[in-house]
């Protein structure tokens, strides 16, 4: 393990403090390094940046009780503060928990089936299984991850992106593909309330890379163009499926009121005159996005990686269509201003 250091400081909230949502989260690593640096709220990752030495996130939260715990990692050390808070309901102020309650408020338990619930709880629980090849040392081989959320650091572009895996557990089927449609993009504008609809297509464009993404080492991907539109992939051999939009879309970097994602996927027969083996087929898929400067250009400031929005959970492709989508916001603030999206008659 990394030694522990006293570097990183939150200077807002301030410990003990109630607060009114959004809650403004300021922490700074005085160490000197570059860190990766990030904010967990009762334990779950919301926001995360790469190669800096300081954090600002906007932290949309429920009414109750929080801590704020911000983690700052390097090569030569890791540092840990914290800052225990209360947000109050608008116009009133709640009285404080007690201080060993760990219940996280933000995210309420499903209580209906909508569309809501079926994209928040792609943010939620663990991945249904492991993708083949990946270090287990990577969060999103986990579970779903919060990266830059809603603060896109004043870039002015984003795009969604899917990947494609065999499950760690290998998968014997050699005649089934993972057909994919309706890869969409919302984006909700914080100062009308509006969603917008910036990326939707049925044939992303895409690549095979090693599964762990080393060297951003990639290869043409096995692609078929399907007779109603869309697209049908495999992935395997070391190799996932990393798919996206062939064109970034334009964002307002003030006006983020939320992000979601959604694609959709099923099994398909690769060869009709071979058997069906879709039984035993052991596909996972995902979805996420990444913020970029601009509608053109390479990824800033490193070679390996581009800082990503958030990565949803990875779940098994089944026969069925199935939705696969991820989100920014909280199921709550999903279920008070719903995206338009059409998920009627696909499983979650």
């Amino acid at each position: 393990m990394f030694p522990l250091s006293a570097a990183v400081s939150i200077s807002a909230p301030a410990n003990n403090a109630t607060v009114s949502s959004p809650v403004q989260v300021n922490a700074k690593d005085s160490a000197g390094h570059l860190s990766t640096i990030s904010v967990y709220t009762n334990g779950v990752l919301v926001s995360r940046q790469r190669h800096t030495n300081s954090i600002e996130a906007s932290l949309d939260l429920d009414p109750g009780t929080y801590t704020i715990r911000v983690v700052s990692r390097n090569d030569y050390h890791t540092s840990v503060a914290s800052s225990k808070i209360t947000v109050a309901a608008a116009g009133t102020t709640p009285p404080p928990s007690s201080p060993g309650d760990p219940s996280d408020t933000s995210t309420p338990p499903p209580a209906e089936n909508s569309v809501a619930v079926q994209i928040a709880s792609d943010m939620q629980g663990k991945n249904e299984g492991t993708p083949h090849g990946v270090p287990l040392n990577y969060d999103w081989a986990n579970g779903p991850v919060m990266e830059m959320g809603n603060n896109s650091n004043g870039w002015q572009a984003i795009t969604s992106w899917g990947a494609l895996y065999e499950a760690a557990e290998g998968n014997p089927a050699t005649n089934t593909r993972v057909n994919i449609r309706n890869m969409q993009t919302y984006f909700l504008q914080k100062s009308s309330g509006k969603w917008l609809l910036l990326q939707n297509t049925n044939q992303p464009d895409g690549a095979a890379y090693l599964e762990d993404f080393s060297g951003d080492s990639n290869k043409p991907a096995d692609v078929r163009r399907e007779a109603d539109g869309t697209i049908s992939a495999t992935a395997g051999g070391g190799y996932n499926f990393h798919f996206y939009p062939a064109n970034r879309a334009s964002i307002d970097p003030n006006d983020i009121g939320g992000i979601v994602v959604v694609v959709q996927a099923r099994l398909i027969v690769a060869d009709p005159s071979k058997p069906d083996d879709r039984n035993i087929a052991r596909y996972l898929l995902g979805s996420g996005a990444d913020y970029y400067p601009a509608l053109t250009g390479s990824w800033p400031g490193n070679a390996d990686y581009n800082p990503g929005v958030a990565i949803g959970k990875m779940k098994y492709v089944q026969s069925d269509w199935r939705s696969f989508a991820m989100t920014t916001l909280t199921q709550s603030q999903l279920q008070n201003n719903p995206p338009p999206v059409d998920l009627s008659g696909i499983a979650p």
